[in-house]
């Protein structure tokens, strides 16, 4: 079985060149299309090894073609009760990889996007690294520690999903904390900056969003 899964959602992809570019780059992957997200995959070689979903948006000559390629199709009725990209990832999880790179989840609908981040717990929960990621950034649900290698000058923000998280240490950032609380209905953790060539967070309790961006100085808005 493959150690890394990609799941692809329905959103959009502001930058195909990355995306296929870090997909190609990547060895014993396994690649999941929620539905409609298999059409960032037209014109490409690169072929997606499950599609999951109702099928309510994939074009039908695509899913065709697909079907008639063997690719494994798992289809839901119309009236579910979960999201497709919640279907993937219930289906990655069950796989037991090491890691798994939800793309095309942020931005577009917000309601989708707080969902998709919410979905991170589940991971978490599994001890499975699940990550959302774009050009721009990763998200992902701090499993007790984190460590970034080499990164100094990238912005990373902390947010809880929970009332609150405690104990939590920043090691090799401008702003260094230790054994601080964050609240869910605070913004004090935002636009943190890595300023060692290590760093490291680690909390004790609750659920923790860490927003690492790729880019020094590089943010959605000042495009």
């Amino acid at each position: 079985m493959s150690q890394k899964i990609i799941i692809v959602s329905g959103g959009c992809l502001d930058d195909p060149v990355f995306f296929h570019k870090k997909i190609k780059g990547m060895e014993d992957v396994l690649i999941i299309c929620c539905d409609g997200g298999a059409r960032h995959f037209q014109n490409s070689a690169i072929r997606p090894d499950v599609i999951i979903g109702d099928m309510d948006s994939i074009d039908p000559a695509q899913l065709t073609a697909y079907s008639e390629e063997k690719i494994k199709i798992i289809k839901y009725p119309p009236n579910k009760d979960f999201s497709d990209t919640e279907l993937a990832l219930d289906y990655a999880l069950s796989l037991k990889p090491q890691e798994i790179f939800i793309w095309c989840a942020l931005g577009g609908r917000i309601d989708h996007t707080l969902a998709n981040i919410f979905l991170l717990c589940k991971g978490q929960e599994k001890r499975i690294r699940t990550s959302l990621v774009d050009e721009y950034c990763e998200a992902f649900v701090l499993d007790k520690k984190a460590s970034f290698i080499n990164e100094k000058g990238k912005t990373v923000s902390l947010l809880a999903l929970t009332p609150e998280v405690t104990g939590i240490t920043l090691l090799g950032f401008q702003y260094p904390l230790e054994n601080g609380t964050l609240k869910m209905n605070e913004s004090r953790g935002l636009s943190n900056v890595i300023h060692e060539d290590r760093a490291v967070i680690s909390a004790a309790k609750g659920k923790l969003l860490v927003v690492r961006y790729r880019q020094k100085n590089s943010f959605p808005e000042a495009e």
